[in-house]
Parts: C-alpha cells; sequence; structure tokens
C-alpha cells in the first residue's frame, strides 16, 4: 500500500473539505456515518451496519467463521474487541472492535476494487469500528483512522478506506460520528497476523492549525 511523504499536508487539506479521497468519484456509495450506525435505544450498544462494499459481518466471531451474501463472501481470521476511548484535546476517539477478513466480491463489485487491490477476485481486508465526538464548544476536524500499520510491516492510509461512511472531516460542537473504515491489505498474510497499530489523525481547528496530537492504539490478536 502506498504511503506518500505528503500526506500530512494532503490530510490537512481533505479533513478542511471533508471529503474522502475516492469520494468524487463513488458519490452514490457514500452515507453518513451518522446514517450507517446507531446506539441501542437506552442502551451503551452501539450498532455498526454493514457496507454496501461489503457483505455483514456482523454475526461473525468466531476465527474461520463465514457468512456470504449478495456482496460475495467472507472468512473471519482475526478478530479483536478493543472498547478503548482515548481523548485529545476536546475530540475522543474510541477503537469498537477490529477484524481481519478474506473477501471474494461478488463480480459486480470486482470493478470497484480495482483502484485498492491488484488481486480483486479475493484478498483480505481490515474493519475498524469507530465512535468519534466533539466534547467542545468550536468546530474541529479528524481523521479518527489516518494508519494502519500492521505488524508485518505493511501500512494502509485513511486515503485507503473503501467503506466511504465519511467518518473523516469536521465535527461541531457536541457532535458525534458513528461508523466503520475498512481498507484492503496487500502485503500482509491475515493467518500469521498478530496485532496493529491504528493512528488518527492530528486534531485540527478552522483554521487549518493543529489544536491535538494524534492518538494511537495498539491492537493484538
Amino acid at each position: 500500500m502506498r504511503l506518500k511523504p505528503w500526506i500530512a499536508l494532503t490530510l490537512t487539506a481533505s479533513l478542511l473539505s471533508g471529503c474522502t479521497a475516492n469520494g468524487s468519484s463513488n458519490t452514490d456509495s457514500e452515507v453518513h456515518a451518522e446514517t450507517q450506525a446507531k446506539k441501542t435505544e437506552g442502551t451503551d450498544i452501539i450498532s455498526f451496519k454493514d457496507s454496501p462494499q461489503a457483505p455483514d459481518d456482523t454475526e461473525l466471531t468466531i476465527k474461520d467463521s463465514q457468512f456470504q451474501d449478495e456482496d460475495g463472501s467472507i472468512t473471519l481470521k482475526q478478530f479483536a474487541q478493543v472498547h478503548d476511548k482515548k481523548q485529545t484535546g476536546d475530540v475522543s476517539v474510541t477503537i469498537s472492535d477490529v477484524k481481519v477478513m478474506q473477501y471474494k466480491p461478488s463480480p459486480d463489485l470486482i470493478d470497484f476494487f480495482h483502484g485498492f487491490t491488484h488481486e480483486e477476485a479475493e484478498f483480505p481486508y481490515v474493519r475498524v469500528n469507530v465512535v468519534v465526538k466533539n466534547n467542545g464548544d468550536k468546530p474541529m476536524h479528524i481523521a479518527p483512522v489516518s494508519e494502519i500499520t500492521t505488524n508485518q510491516g505493511e501500512t494502509v492510509t485513511w486515503e485507503d478506506d473503501f467503506y466511504l461512511e465519511k467518518m473523516n472531516g469536521e465535527l461541531k460542537p457536541g457532535e458525534e460520528k458513528v461508523g466503520s473504515l475498512g481498507f484492503v491489505l496487500d502485503e500482509t498474510d491475515p493467518e500469521a497476523l498478530e496485532g496493529l497499530t491504528i493512528s488518527s489523525s492530528e486534531v485540527l481547528d478552522a483554521n487549518k492549525d493543529k489544536v491535538a496530537d494524534a492518538v494511537e492504539f495498539e491492537v493484538g490478536f
């Protein structure tokens, strides 16, 4: 996967616009994260919705369990219930859980993945379920998952997200976004994966100035 030395500059511009790198070509499939997931009424349980680009993995919690629907078939290779919340400035980032799955997309979705991998017929990907909230009284900008690095040395960035739930960008005062990000892994063996590091972007204000540091999560399998 690509990791560009100018990513910080590019990320700043993208966060202020609230768009993903692939958004211009996939507008119809983008759905705001607030409509993709919701808190179960009367509880703290958060339900994360399945993506139009991937099968529903909700019930997959046991390694090597499988599921198939109109989007294709997936096999769960790694699963970690993280439930780790970190605060940076006025923004809190919570990683709920992380799954790594082997994916065989349906024929009608293979073309969609041309821009993400050369192995469009079958590949592993990592899904991160995340909650991000602005607890302050001023607008803030952040990418809750800016970069993921596996223990095998592969790095993917916010540019590679194919869930397209608009988790990156502006957070209005008091606003919370709940949703998922998905990243194809081209250079990682999911069977041998032992862990990964998830990093957010820095927190920026409306003037494009840094107001808080990035946060980092260590996830083990």
